[in-house]
Protein backbone atom coordinates (compact mmCIF):
# COMPACT_ATOMS: atom_id res chain seq x y z
CA UNK A 1 0.00 0.00 0.00
CA UNK A 2 1.42 3.30 -1.09
CA UNK A 3 1.71 6.54 1.46
CA UNK A 4 -1.63 8.00 0.38
CA UNK A 5 -3.56 4.61 0.68
CA UNK A 6 -1.93 4.11 3.93
CA UNK A 7 -2.67 7.56 5.57
CA UNK A 8 -6.27 7.96 3.87
CA UNK A 9 -7.53 4.32 5.93
CA UNK A 10 -5.97 5.47 8.75
CA UNK A 11 -7.71 8.72 8.56
CA UNK A 12 -10.87 6.30 8.32
CA UNK A 13 -10.08 4.07 11.42
CA UNK A 14 -9.21 7.25 13.37
CA UNK A 15 -12.69 8.68 12.62
CA UNK A 16 -14.67 5.52 13.54
CA UNK A 17 -12.30 5.28 16.93
CA UNK A 18 -12.90 8.43 17.83
CA UNK A 19 -16.98 8.87 17.32
CA UNK A 20 -16.60 5.15 19.35
CA UNK A 21 -14.71 7.27 22.27
CA UNK A 22 -17.44 10.09 22.07
CA UNK A 23 -20.30 7.67 22.34
CA UNK A 24 -18.52 5.67 25.51
CA UNK A 25 -18.58 8.82 26.89
CA UNK A 26 -22.01 9.94 26.63
CA UNK A 27 -23.25 6.49 28.88
CA UNK A 28 -22.13 7.83 32.14
CA UNK A 29 -24.67 10.55 30.72
CA UNK A 30 -28.25 10.90 32.45
CA UNK A 31 -31.29 10.67 29.95
CA UNK A 32 -31.62 14.53 31.08
CA UNK A 33 -28.15 15.36 30.31
CA UNK A 34 -28.41 13.52 26.77
CA UNK A 35 -31.15 15.21 26.13
CA UNK A 36 -30.27 18.73 27.57
CA UNK A 37 -29.87 22.07 24.95
CA UNK A 38 -27.67 23.64 24.71
CA UNK A 39 -28.77 26.01 22.59
CA UNK A 40 -25.51 25.62 19.86
CA UNK A 41 -24.86 22.84 17.48
CA UNK A 42 -27.37 20.25 17.61
CA UNK A 43 -28.58 21.64 20.68
CA UNK A 44 -28.35 17.90 22.50
CA UNK A 45 -25.54 15.46 23.11
CA UNK A 46 -28.02 12.61 21.64
CA UNK A 47 -28.61 14.47 18.55
CA UNK A 48 -25.31 15.33 17.86
CA UNK A 49 -24.17 11.78 17.84
CA UNK A 50 -27.39 10.32 16.08
CA UNK A 51 -26.29 12.92 13.74
CA UNK A 52 -22.65 12.19 12.98
CA UNK A 53 -23.90 8.59 12.70
CA UNK A 54 -26.16 9.42 10.31
CA UNK A 55 -24.04 11.17 7.78
CA UNK A 56 -21.74 8.30 8.34
CA UNK A 57 -24.41 6.02 6.85
CA UNK A 58 -25.40 8.30 4.41
CA UNK A 59 -21.80 9.43 2.72
CA UNK A 60 -19.99 6.29 3.43
CA UNK A 61 -21.60 4.17 0.97
CA UNK A 62 -20.20 6.53 -1.63
CA UNK A 63 -16.60 5.43 -1.16
CA UNK A 64 -16.95 2.22 -2.76
CA UNK A 65 -16.25 0.90 -5.94
CA UNK A 66 -20.23 1.26 -6.96
CA UNK A 67 -21.51 4.59 -5.24
CA UNK A 68 -25.19 4.20 -3.40
CA UNK A 69 -25.46 7.31 -1.43
CA UNK A 70 -28.50 6.47 1.00
CA UNK A 71 -31.36 8.39 1.88
CA UNK A 72 -30.67 9.81 5.90
CA UNK A 73 -32.34 8.80 8.54
CA UNK A 74 -34.65 10.88 10.62
CA UNK A 75 -33.68 11.92 14.47
CA UNK A 76 -34.62 8.71 16.35
CA UNK A 77 -34.79 10.21 19.73
CA UNK A 78 -35.37 6.53 21.00
CA UNK A 79 -32.61 5.05 19.54
CA UNK A 80 -29.92 3.69 22.47
CA UNK A 81 -26.34 4.97 22.54
CA UNK A 82 -26.09 1.31 22.13
CA UNK A 83 -27.96 1.27 18.44
CA UNK A 84 -26.02 4.44 17.37
CA UNK A 85 -22.56 2.51 18.75
CA UNK A 86 -23.48 -0.64 17.04
CA UNK A 87 -24.41 1.15 13.92
CA UNK A 88 -20.92 3.24 13.57
CA UNK A 89 -18.48 -0.20 14.22
CA UNK A 90 -20.89 -1.83 11.22
CA UNK A 91 -20.55 1.08 8.96
CA UNK A 92 -16.90 1.92 10.47
CA UNK A 93 -16.06 -1.11 8.53
CA UNK A 94 -18.53 -1.04 5.66
CA UNK A 95 -16.51 2.40 4.87
CA UNK A 96 -12.87 0.85 5.54
CA UNK A 97 -13.52 -2.21 3.11
CA UNK A 98 -15.26 0.16 0.88
CA UNK A 99 -12.03 2.54 0.90
CA UNK A 100 -10.03 -0.34 0.09
CA UNK A 101 -11.72 -2.04 -2.80
CA UNK A 102 -11.87 1.61 -4.39
CA UNK A 103 -8.42 1.70 -3.73
CA UNK A 104 -7.32 -1.83 -5.17
CA UNK A 105 -9.25 -1.28 -8.35
CA UNK A 106 -7.80 2.41 -8.57
CA UNK A 107 -11.16 4.14 -8.30
CA UNK A 108 -10.64 6.00 -4.51
CA UNK A 109 -9.57 9.25 -6.34
CA UNK A 110 -12.38 9.39 -8.71
CA UNK A 111 -16.13 10.65 -9.19
CA UNK A 112 -16.10 12.38 -5.40
CA UNK A 113 -15.34 9.64 -3.47
CA UNK A 114 -12.42 10.94 -1.73
CA UNK A 115 -14.20 14.21 -1.20
CA UNK A 116 -16.94 12.08 0.76
CA UNK A 117 -14.47 10.31 2.43
CA UNK A 118 -12.76 13.82 3.70
CA UNK A 119 -16.30 15.20 4.29
CA UNK A 120 -17.22 12.31 6.76
CA UNK A 121 -13.97 13.19 8.89
CA UNK A 122 -14.22 16.91 9.13
CA UNK A 123 -17.80 16.78 9.50
CA UNK A 124 -17.33 14.14 12.23
CA UNK A 125 -14.85 16.04 13.60
CA UNK A 126 -16.60 19.49 13.55
CA UNK A 127 -19.51 17.77 15.52
CA UNK A 128 -17.47 15.91 18.18
CA UNK A 129 -16.02 18.65 18.68
CA UNK A 130 -19.50 20.40 19.56
CA UNK A 131 -20.29 17.30 21.41
CA UNK A 132 -16.75 17.62 23.67
CA UNK A 133 -18.07 21.12 24.24
CA UNK A 134 -20.99 20.36 25.44
CA UNK A 135 -19.49 17.30 27.75
CA UNK A 136 -16.87 20.12 29.41
CA UNK A 137 -19.62 22.60 29.93
CA UNK A 138 -21.40 19.43 31.93
CA UNK A 139 -18.17 19.60 33.90
CA UNK A 140 -17.32 16.14 32.19
CA UNK A 141 -13.41 15.67 31.21
CA UNK A 142 -13.11 15.11 27.86
CA UNK A 143 -12.40 11.47 26.65
CA UNK A 144 -10.05 12.23 24.02
CA UNK A 145 -8.19 15.27 22.35
CA UNK A 146 -10.23 16.55 19.36
CA UNK A 147 -9.05 16.60 16.18
CA UNK A 148 -5.30 15.41 16.99
CA UNK A 149 -4.95 12.62 14.52
CA UNK A 150 -1.01 13.27 14.48
CA UNK A 151 -0.82 12.59 18.38
CA UNK A 152 -3.49 9.10 17.57
CA UNK A 153 -1.62 8.12 14.87
CA UNK A 154 1.92 8.08 16.58
CA UNK A 155 0.36 6.03 19.28
CA UNK A 156 -1.05 3.76 17.48
CA UNK A 157 1.06 2.90 14.78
Amino acid sequence: MNDYADTITRLVEYEVWCTIRAIDALTALSEGELSRDFGFGLRTPHRTIFHIANVMRTWSSCVGPVIKKRMPLEYQSDMSLAEIRAMVVRLGEAWFAASMRSHIQGLLDKDRRLHQLFHLITHGTHHRSQLLAMLSLMGYAQPFEGGDFGGWSNETS
